[in-house]
């Protein structure tokens, strides 16, 4: 049992991976484990309903998705929302292939959204794919997400006012894996 935590920004100086690597840390101070994936390390190939399923890529991500008990969702926000390698990923993961071989990897899963940005406006930028996650997959989401904006780093480090709610929010993320873990039901395609 273990949550996945994925940093989707391309930026080679992202504070939102920095802020991954952080989660990561704080789950392991919680006894739980955690895997850690870096989109800017996997070069994922454009969403097209057909090839992708057969990119190594693709299965892997899958596999790594489907068997999490969460899903940390790290990413910067740009023009108010997250950007589009975080929504790629949920299209690889959260599509079923045609011939049926496998269902969406996000069913049931507990979300996290973790954002970095560089004004305190945009705290909302993960709405929109917190109500599709919840709805198309069943997700359950934390209402515990972390906002960050630049004023929140000092000197390359998270500042001592907002890693509490980090703490908080991967505290929250391991309690509701583990209490979630024995559900009798399991999710699918349906309304």
């Amino acid at each position: 049992m273990y949550i996945l935590v994925l940093s989707s920004s391309l930026d080679p100086n992202s504070k939102s991976r920095e802020l991954a690597k952080l989660c990561v840390s704080e789950i392991h101070e919680q006894s739980y484990q955690a895997k850690y994936i870096d989109l800017a390390e996997w070069d994922v190939p454009n969403f097209d309903n057909d090839t992708i399923y057969q990119s190594n890529q693709y299965k892997q991500l899958h596999q790594l998705t489907h068997e999490a008990s969460g899903v940390v969702l790290c990413g910067p926000v740009y023009n108010w929302g997250t950007c589009s390698e975080l929504k790629k990923y949920i299209e690889y993961v959260g599509s079923t292939p045609p011939d049926g071989s496998l269902t969406g990897a996000l069913f049931d899963k507990v979300v996290t959204f973790v954002h970095s940005a560089g004004l305190p406006h945009s705290y909302m930028a993960h709405s929109a794919l917190s109500v599709s996650l919840s709805i198309d997959f069943k997700c359950i989401i934390n209402p515990y997400n972390v906002y960050v904006h630049d004023r929140h780093w000092s000197d390359g480090k998270l500042s001592d006012e907002r890693r509490p709610r980090l703490t908080k929010s991967m505290k929250v993320m391991t309690e509701l894996c583990s209490l979630l873990i024995g559900r009798t039901y399991r999710s699918g395609w349906e309304i």
